[in-house]
């Protein structure tokens, strides 16, 4: 069961900053492009991209590089008080306004510390390189820089009750703007309903939605550390951020589309022969109208957007019982199910053939980077997804199965930078 507590955050010193905090905060590392990493470090000397996503120098080597060059950054932040440990244990109430397709949305959430056991439930397989990247930095920094997206059911809504009413009183301690949404961050410290939101969360399950790959280095870090003399049980907890999966106004979910550099070496007329035994083909004019159709079937499972460079075709399966035969993976049927597992396992490695190693798959965010790396030539081929339900997460997750990578993209991403956790001494 869930097990989790208050703690001192260490925050950004409006005093330091000049109130700018807007100035200093970023995206998580992970859609972080070089472009925009360029633009966050001229956005201020202090943007915790310098410590969550440094630049990589010709001087790199094991006694100087990016990571150590963010430990010493985070030390001398701490020194010069940039950033202020709070003297008391809290939680972080965060809430997030945003506009997703015409409609006005607000999540409620709150970061706390929380023990690393079975309770967190991953629903995705990681990859090996973001890990090493991760470790290498969590060993220097000795914390949590960001919080890990996570999920609980809170079936008699007394705790997003309590979080609702802790904010009405008082006004946030930062509150900014970023790419049209807003972030909003109340510091509560009040330990009587602190402990109420600590019992209510002990009794279930939580489900991380985004971070899988930090938060299996937070466990292979508690690990080897734990393992040192006079280890203290420092790393014993790792920073999350909960909200409520049972509240639609919580959630936003969007696919992640899957584009191939390197499609098997045939003609795009026998590759639609292929598709046609599985499949009914709608060609489409352009993006717009296949995203249209593909958005219109949105309950409708196994169904993909094509790309190839200047075609647009729409998949509809003809029998997805079929589809699901082609698995071979000893799995259930809610994994078998999922339109990610159906598009790797039946119609990557199956009826297509396509490589689907760690190199050969991009993971994009929207349809227009898709076609932009397909039309660009810098890839063969995109096939684009709807969003897997938060139903689907949950159940693959108690079954204690994992999707394939990228299974799932929750909008709008919590931003870095808002609260830290230093791993006490």
């Amino acid at each position: 069961m869930a097990e989790i507590r208050p703690f001192r955050g260490l925050l950004y010193n409006g005093e330091k900053i000049k109130g700018d905090y807007g100035s200093v905060m970023a995206p998580p590392y992970d859609v972080i492009s070089d472009e925009l990493r360029d633009q966050l470090y001229e956005k201020s000397e202090y943007n915790i991209i310098k410590l969550i996503l440094g630049k990589t120098r010709e001087t790199n080597g094991t006694k100087e590089n990016c990571y150590t060059r963010a430990k010493k950054l985070f030390q001398r932040w701490q020194e010069e008080d940039v950033l202020k440990k709070d003297e008391t244990d809290s939680i972080y109430i965060y809430v997030q306004e945003y506009v997703y397709k015409d409609k006005k949305c607000r999540r409620i959430g709150f970061m706390s510390l929380m023990k690393i056991d079975d309770s967190v439930l991953p629903h995705e397989y990681t990859l090996s390189k973001p890990k090493k990247d991760r470790m290498s930095l969590i060993k220097e920094i000795k914390g949590n820089l960001s919080p890990i997206f996570s999920l609980y059911d809170d079936k008699n809504g007394k705790i997003k009750e309590t979080l609702k009413e802790s904010i009405s009183f008082s006004d946030p301690i930062i509150d900014i703007e970023s790419d049209g949404q807003r972030h909003m961050l109340w510091r509560f410290s009040d330990q009587e309903k602190i402990k109420t939101i600590i019992d209510e969360m002990s009794g279930d399950n939580t489900f991380i939605a985004d971070g899988h790959h930090r938060y299996e280095v937070g466990r292979m870090y508690r690990d080897e550390i734990s393992k040192e003399e006079g280890y203290n049980g420092n790393a014993d907890h790792i920073m999350m951020y909960f909200t409520d999966l049972s509240d639609n106004d919580n959630l936003t979910v969007v696919g992640t589309h899957r584009v191939i550099k390197e499609m098997p070496k045939t003609d795009s007329k026998e590759m639609i022969e292929k598709f046609e035994e599985f499949f009914e083909l709608t060609e489409c004019d352009n993006l717009n109208n296949l995203t249209n159709m593909l958005e219109d079937e949105l309950d409708t499972p196994h169904c993909y957007g094509f790309l190839l460079k200047g075609q647009y075709f729409f998949l509809r399966p003809k029998d997805s019982k079929r589809l699901k035969g082609l698995i071979i993976e000893d799995k259930s049927d809610k994994w078998k199910e999922l339109d990610v597992s159906i598009l790797h396992s039946s119609v990557f490695d199956k009826v297509l053939s396509i490589d689907g190693s760690e190199g050969n798959i991009v993971y994009v965010k929207t349809p227009d980077s898709a076609e932009s790396l397909v039309e660009g030539g810098e890839c063969d081929a995109a096939f684009l997804l709807n969003p897997t339900r938060v139903k689907q997460l949950k159940a693959v997750a108690e079954l204690g199965e994992m999707m394939p990578q990228k299974s799932t993209y929750f909008f709008p991403k919590l931003l870095s930078g808002l609260v830290m956790n230093k791993f006490e001494e």
